[in-house]
């Protein structure tokens, strides 16, 4: 069974995100409230293959990350790449370029993106009042998300408060109080000790559809079964949660707390920020 729904609020005030994060803080799903002023609702649009974003940045050199669908950073496979961003998006999220057989091409994901140093592009999406919120009131980074549908980051805490925009899209996070780390097994990497080991998306473990199934056979069965098990019980912990964004909607997540992301039935783009 799934973890319950965060609580949803539809309207957010820095006074208001400032008690919460005063007492124990829990997830929060957070309607429109927060993003109806950016022109990115508007002007970011697939229809004319987002030409808001790649004007004079065609040509700029992102860093995505590819790997097979349903694994995150942690597979053996995943890798990082360097391109420019308009053939990132005319290939990976558009489907411009053909291919003889799509079901065999890669997940190319633009992660946690620095594209917002570009003023032109972060006047789209100002920062947030909200952002002030924190016990510093300082924001450490703010981030673009661009993924094709079924994007999947695996769980992982930060040391930051986070708050994350669905623009564009929709986007469903899985998320867990800091008291889950003995059940999502930390990674022994020392550079991935805040990611856990669980290989695959919890849709994978815990399918609605046949078609989520497809993509694990290469999954031991006792790998499935066990990261099931140990989900299970994570869910169980108290605050607990799944937010599902839809566009322009938001999740905060404590600093400390666990979650996972999964890209919707379509491509996706968000702003995340991180904040003290």
């Amino acid at each position: 069974m799934l973890p319950p729904c965060a609580r949803f609020i539809s309207h957010l005030t820095l006074p208001a995100l400032r008690e919460h994060l005063s007492c124990a803080p829990t997830p929060l799903h957070v309607g429109q409230s927060l993003t109806t002023h950016w022109a990115a609702r508007q002007a970011w649009r697939t229809g004319d293959d987002f030409r808001a974003i790649r004007t004079g940045r065609e040509d700029r050199e992102v860093e995505i990350e590819v790997g097979k669908r349903g694994r995150g950073y942690l597979d053996p496979d995943f890798q990082r790449i360097h391109m420019g961003l308009g053939l990132f998006l005319d290939a990976f999220i558009l489907d411009k370029i053909p291919s003889s057989d799509p079901a065999s091409l890669p997940v190319a994901y633009l992660a946690q993106s620095d594209l917002l140093d570009d003023p032109a592009l972060a006047a789209d999406v100002p920062a947030l009042d909200v952002f002030k919120a924190g016990p510093q009131a300082t924001v450490y980074r703010r981030t673009l998300w661009i993924g094709p549908r079924g994007s999947f980051t695996p769980f992982h805490r930060d040391p930051y408060i986070g708050l994350y925009s669905q623009v564009i899209g929709s986007k469903t996070f899985y998320v867990l109080p800091p008291e889950a780390a003995p059940l999502l097994d930390p990674s022994t990497d020392p550079r991935h000790t805040n990611t856990s080991t669980i290989p695959i998306p919890v849709s994978s473990l815990f399918p609605n559809s046949s078609q989520e199934l497809q993509g694990i056979d290469d999954i031991p069965p006792r790998i499935i079964n066990r990261s099931r098990e140990k989900l299970e019980e994570a869910f169980k912990l108290p605050g607990a949660s799944t937010v599902s964004l839809q566009a322009g909607e938001s999740v905060l997540v404590p600093e400390g707390w666990w979650h996972s992301a999964e890209g919707g039935d379509t491509a996706g783009i968000g702003v995340g920020a991180w904040f003290r």
